[in-house]
């Protein structure tokens, strides 16, 4: 009787690759499973979806307790009052203030120029028609507002028109020097208004700035300018050049402290 052929040995099967993990592609590892329960222990609630556990060492807040203090009456009126306060605070900024008109524009510490001057006084105190160098000086103080007092005028015929004036002391030594200039070019101003008001030729003038120096026990001259019927005649005396004050002067002599 003859017997079958026998079959080769099989090689043994190599085991299939792993992931990194050591675990089959879509095998999750195993979840511990929770103890059993004790006899007569109550089985605990299912959580909602998406509940964490609390942190380690911090007690789940007890069912039934008092929400947090912003969901509270007081918390929910103390948010509102910041609110309305916080937009009582911004919105007018962005508005621009409303209906209120801003600021009007001035030179600040220089003093802002008499725009609304009244007219010159027809009468005096003692009842005599004023005289050319009062109506003068008083334009010349109305021009020249806060940025310094006019002290004298004189306008004799046929000689130049001199106007002495106080520079008002600023709070600053740069404020004190650009008072000087704002008062050269108001009391400019006022004068060759008032030529031209007049009818007459522009006159030649002299300024003479006083101003009591540091150390000084009265007011000294610090500013002595001159300028020629045509300067004073053809001249733009506007604010927004004081810079330019004593350089626009035919003759000048500026003290050391009211250079630069």
């Amino acid at each position: 009787m003859e017997q079958p052929p026998q079959q080769p040995p099989q090689p043994p099967q190599q085991p299939e690759p792993q992931p990194w993990g050591g675990r089959p592609w879509g095998q999750q590892a195993p979840r511990p499973q929770p103890p059993p329960p004790q006899w007569g222990e109550r089985p605990a609630p299912r959580q909602p979806w998406g509940y964490r556990p609390p942190p380690a060492g911090k007690a789940p807040r007890p069912p039934g307790g008092p929400p947090p203090w912003w969901r509270q009456p007081v918390g929910l009126l103390l948010i509102g009052a910041v609110v309305v306060i916080v937009l009582a605070l911004v919105v007018p900024v962005f508005n621009g203030g409303g209906e209120n008109p801003g600021p009007t524009v001035t030179t600040g510490a220089f003093g802002s120029p008499g725009t609304t001057a009244p007219p010159a006084a027809t009468t005096t105190t003692s009842g005599r028609p004023p005289t050319a160098e009062e109506q003068l000086g008083q334009a010349a103080q109305d021009e020249l507002g806060t940025a310094g007092k006019v002290v004298s005028v004189t306008a004799p015929t046929g000689r130049p028109v001199t106007v002495t004036w106080e520079i008002a002391r600023a709070g600053s030594p740069g404020l004190t020097k650009n008072n000087a200039r704002f008062g050269v070019m108001r009391i400019l101003r006022a004068i060759q208004q008032t030529s031209a008001a007049a009818g007459g030729d522009a006159p030649a003038v002299r300024l003479l700035g006083r101003y009591q120096l540091a150390g000084s026990a009265s007011e000294v001259t610090v500013v002595r300018l001159r300028f020629d019927p045509s300067t004073v005649e053809r001249g733009d005396f506007d604010d927004r050049r004081y810079l330019e004050a004593f350089e626009l002067a035919d003759a000048a002599v500026i003290h050391p402290t009211f250079r630069g």
